[in-house]
Parts: structure tokens; sequence; C-alpha cells
């Protein structure tokens, strides 16, 4: 249960990051900071990927006895 509740954040945050700097249009400005801001977007798009995919799937954290 814990796995998925961290995924719905993770799709939510990953979402946020993924609309926003759609919005503006993509990277603005030049060198450091249009890197800096690519690298936003891929870290945004990934934790969409990847909270989506425990949202999903569920993770399995089930203790064992």
């Amino acid at each position: 249960m814990r796995n998925r509740i961290f995924g719905g954040i993770g799709v939510v945050w990953g979402g946020a990051v993924l609309i926003y700097s759609l919005m503006k249009g993509g990277p603005q400005g030049g060198g450091a900071y249009a890197a800096g801001q690519t690298g936003g977007m891929i870290f945004g798009g990934l934790l969409f990927i990847v909270g989506l995919y425990y949202l999903i799937k569920g993770g399995g954290s089930r203790k064992k006895e």
C-alpha cells in the first residue's frame, strides 16, 4: 500500500513539473540555465513514469512472516 501512495505522489509531482515546463515553452535561456531546465524536465518525466508504474503495479511491500 505504501508503494502505491508514493507512486501517486510521484505521478502528481512529475506531472506538475512536466506541465509547468511545457506551458512555459520548454527550456529557455542559454548555457547552464537551459541545461538545468532540461535536466528538470527529464527528472519530472522519470518521476512521472516510475510513479505511474508503482501506482499501477503496487510494488509488494507485504511483510513476510
